[in-house]
């Protein structure tokens, strides 16, 4: 053998080994990344749940702290923050004193409430009240008494499709966000979310203007699921609630 070649020992990576490194590291990468994912979205429904509980409960202060009792109606113009009205937000109280069937479903009075605008997706609440319940007793009405009964419905969807009630007829307010996907909604700068599909008729009965509304677990995008894809989070007031609290507080005998 010469004496004068000089072996010399190859060094570094080939370009096999930088590609296996380049993949594990884009698995690493996108296992954080799909739980960093699932992270916030737990928060930010941890976060809506935690707001609809102080909503509900800001709800209730004004009954008990307003001139009636009663509850304020919802917002249903000039409800977000991009207006030119200097007090956005504000409950929409007819002349007779309070809101009819066609206004008594909205947005929430955040306005009026002193409450922030919108969910932890940047989406107007929605909102929708029994006229009975929020009537100031300025006009033909009357303000809530213990013989006052709610009339609107949740229900939740069972796996085989059928419908159970959750509340079958005493509810006198609801409370609910849109959630993740935000379909239906209206931003807090006030921009319509994409429209509902066709297929997401649980989430469609809690955007239209009657007195009925679905409460269940989410479902993924895409899922096989009898009702639609849903993730819409949802609170309501009883009438045994509200006059119960009512009565504690001494505004009812």
């Amino acid at each position: 053998m010469n004496s004068n070649i000089i072996s010399r020992k190859q060094t570094g990576f080939t370009l096999i080994e930088l590609a296996i490194v380049l993949v594990i590291i884009g698995v690493l990468i996108g296992s954080f990344l799909g739980t960093l994912g699932a992270r916030i979205d737990t928060t930010r429904r941890a976060e809506a749940q935690e707001d609809l509980e102080n909503i509900k409960n800001a709800l209730l202060g004004y009954a008990f702290s307003s001139g009636g009792p009663y509850l304020p109606c919802p917002c249903t113009d000039d409800c977000d923050v991009d207006t030119v009205n200097p007090q956005p937000g504000l409950e929409n109280r007819e002349g007779n004193g309070s809101c009819t069937a066609g206004t008594a479903v909205g947005y929430l009075p955040w306005g009026t409430l002193g409450l922030k605008p919108a969910d932890s997706w940047n989406t107007l609440y929605r909102y929708w009240v029994d006229p009975d319940f929020s009537d100031d007793g300025t006009g033909a009405g009357s303000v809530i008494d213990l013989s006052d009964t709610g009339s609107g419905r949740v229900r939740t969807r069972n796996p085989d499709g059928t419908s159970t009630p959750l509340v079958a007829s005493n509810v006198v307010a609801v409370v609910l966000t849109s959630g993740k996907n935000t379909y239906g909604g209206l931003s807090v700068d006030g921009n319509a979310r994409p429209a509902i599909p066709a297929g997401n008729v649980d989430e469609i009965d809690n955007a239209d203007a009657n007195s009925e509304f679905v409460s269940r677990p989410p479902s993924e995008v895409g899922a096989s699921t009898p009702g639609g894809e849903f993730d819409d989070i949802v609170f309501w007031i009883s009438d045994y609630e509200i006059k119960a609290r009512m009565v504690e507080a001494g505004i009812l005998p």
